[in-house]
């Protein structure tokens, strides 16, 4: 049973305690600026609202963190917790972490929510709505498939709503997850080729990407959360090669080449103009490499030339996941409904809010022209 965050917030003095009566050299320090510090002293070292959901991520991952010897790290802003097998692995990752924060906050910063008055239903069993900012994103970078399997099982033997990770994700090199908001992959998958097939760092900076947007605004259309998480990856990276629900082979020139393929796309369907239908009923967990190129070309365009629409729009999905997950009845009781997907008419009349009328004849025009695009407006 996943423990609430107040029941977490309630353990604090008790965790603390008992980490400083631990037998020296268990190994379970969090490292913050590169300085190691035991769970007693991490809320000296991050935000003070942070620290209660901190704790009760590292809890999950802790008893596995110790019998493999990994290394926990932790951005000062308490927004990120990365899990690597050495301190020298850390420091590279780390700088990672830092630039996709970076790339991520100036494309998706959320809004300012102080205030709001917001109201947030959670059930007896764990089970509510998603919480904006509640708990950092955790990374885990493997060096073993044994550990790989031993973590999964761990995962699911700790929540019983976890128990499916195992048969889910053990035949995969890696995995994200929202209900626990985590990644998890391998640095050398068996059987990948590395360098041309498989990159951790991209790996890291796609999986954090797509789940600080979940973070900050909840479960939001497959369009809009894989394409900021290739944007990110684009702008940290400068190449893409994560490509989420995708089994098959990638060829070398769709690392960077989707650009020229909508290009040409484009230019013959000038008097067919870009239909928010063509991508925006992307499920997730399925791979369509037409739907993912135009969710790539469309955040592209938004990102260059209306920045502001996609964090508005993102804000608005989540309102809008919010309210369709969930079937009140007549005597105040309710039910989930996680199978529910905003409607693509829905969305639609989200980014013409978020923009104007003209948004998808501007964006087809971008995509027949990318870098030579001059907006008229």
């Amino acid at each position: 049973m996943r423990p609430t965050l107040q029941r977490t917030l309630a353990l604090i003095p008790l965790l603390c305690s008992t980490a400083a009566a631990e037998a020296p050299g268990d190994g379970f320090e969090v490292s913050v600026r590169g300085k190691s510090h035991g769970l007693e002293e991490l809320g000296q070292h991050i935000p003070a609202h942070r620290l209660g959901g901190a704790l009760e991520q590292l809890e999950l991952y802790r008893a596995w963190i110790i019998e493999n010897d990994y290394r926990v790290s932790m951005t000062e802003d308490g927004r990120v917790i990365l899990v690597t097998s050495s301190r020298k692995v850390a420091r590279r990752r780390m700088k990672l972490v830092d630039e996709t924060l970076e790339a991520f906050d100036q494309l998706m910063s959320p809004p300012d929510r102080a205030g709001s008055g917001e109201v947030f239903s959670r059930a007896a069993w764990g089970v509510g709505d998603h919480v904006p900012d509640e708990v950092p994103v955790v990374l885990v970078e493997v060096r073993k498939v044994s550990e790989y399997h031993a973590l999964l099982s761990g995962l699911g033997q700790a929540r019983e709503e976890l128990s499916s990770l195992a048969s889910l994700h053990g035949m995969r090199p890696g995995f994200s997850e929202e209900r626990v908001t985590a990644a998890v992959w391998q640095e050398s998958p068996l059987g990948i080729e590395l360098g041309t097939v498989w990159r951790s760092e991209n790996e890291l900076v796609n999986r954090l990407a797509r789940l600080l947007l979940f973070r900050s605004f909840g479960p939001q259309p497959t369009w809009l959360s894989v394409g900021v998480a290739w944007n990110v990856e684009l702008d940290v990276m400068r190449e893409i090669y994560c490509f989420p629900y995708r089994s098959g082979f990638v060829g070398i020139g769709e690392h960077g080449g989707w650009e020229t393929e909508l290009k040409r796309e484009f230019k013959k369907r000038k008097a067919d103009p870009l239909a928010l239908e063509e991508f925006a009923g992307w499920r997730r967990n399925t791979w369509d490499e037409h739907q993912a190129q135009l969710s790539f070309g469309m955040v592209e365009y938004l990102s260059r030339h209306e920045p502001g629409v996609l964090p508005r729009a993102a804000e608005a999905f989540r309102l809008g996941y919010k309210d369709g997950f969930k079937t009140t009845h007549p005597d105040g009781s309710w039910e989930t409904n996680p199978s529910y997907q905003i409607p693509v008419e829905d969305q639609l009349e989200v980014l013409v809010d978020a923009s104007d009328a003209e948004l998808l004849g501007r964006a087809t025009e971008f995509m027949s022209r990318w870098n030579r695009y001059r907006p008229k407006r």
